[in-house]
């Protein structure tokens, strides 16, 4: 049996309102229609849902179509990913916002305060990652709230595999300018093992370019405190770094593959 899509008065008046957006929120079109009720109105949205005009994001917000679908089409992810969760976009999500990643992430990263959990639409999965009192370093770019650029490095050296991994993280400080006062104030906080492999892989990108000033692998070195590994999950083999009291088990050639192969 075909599927009804035709529209009935009032779910065309009201989808007359709501086309010209990406995202609806129920609350936004109760002024336009004063006589009608609660009950009514989220009743034509469960309507226009069913017809494929609408697709459920949460209670009260949805995905405006603009034609019929029983797909949810996605044009704008960051902005689904912020009606989602309460926070910011971060790791590597910002760093293709900053058109700092070559490709294009089908997962989109919030940091949040409390929950990290995750919800899968179309063919994008949208992520919260909780980030206690280390979700600070906001800023509004291009029309959504994201990590200014050093707070997404720090978050990026903090979860590493949320930033594409050291490779990804690396090219993409190369390719930027850094406020290094701003992202140092992050590691104030952070954990001396954090700092020391953060200062462990700028020193391999400070062997191939004069960005890094020269205050700060100082910095991190004041942070050494005891032996820690590069991939705290990973291997217990590798190379020893001595000076950072570091054991790399990720490797060099890895780390800094988007140089030797580039």
């Amino acid at each position: 049996m075909q599927k009804n899509i035709y529209l009935t008065r009032q779910e065309q008046m009201i989808f007359n309102i709501v086309s010209h957006a990406d995202i609806i929120y129920i609350d936004e079109i109760r002024d336009f229609f004063p006589d009608l009720k609660s009950y009514q109105i989220n009743n034509i949205y469960h309507n226009l849902s069913l017809k494929g005009y609408l697709h459920r994001l949460k209670k009260g917000v949805y995905i405006v179509q603009k034609k019929p679908s029983d797909l949810s089409i996605i044009k704008n992810p960051n902005n689904i990913a912020l009606a989602l969760f309460k926070g910011y976009i971060g790791f590597a999500s910002a760093l293709r916002v900053y058109d700092l990643l070559d490709y294009e992430p089908f997962t989109i990263f919030v940091i949040t305060k409390n929950r990290s959990t995750e919800r899968i639409i179309g063919e994008y999965t949208f992520k919260s990652v909780a980030m206690g009192n280390k979700a600070i370093g906001m800023t509004y770019y291009k029309g959504i709230y994201i990590s200014t650029i050093p707070k997404t490095f720090f978050d990026c050296f903090y979860k590493p595999y949320y930033g594409g991994g050291y490779s990804t993280i690396l090219k993409a400080l190369y390719d930027t300018e850094m406020d290094w006062d701003e992202l140092l104030s992050y590691f104030k906080f952070a954990s001396c093992s954090l700092c020391q492999r953060t200062g462990y892989v700028l020193e391999l990108l400070s062997s191939i370019t004069d960005k890094i000033p020269n205050y700060v692998l100082p910095y991190f070195k004041k942070r050494i405190k005891n032996n820690t590994k590069l991939l705290p999950s990973g291997e217990v083999t590798g190379k020893y770094v001595k000076e950072w009291m570091l054991l790399d088990n990720l490797g060099e050639e890895k780390i800094m593959s988007w140089w030797y192969n580039g």
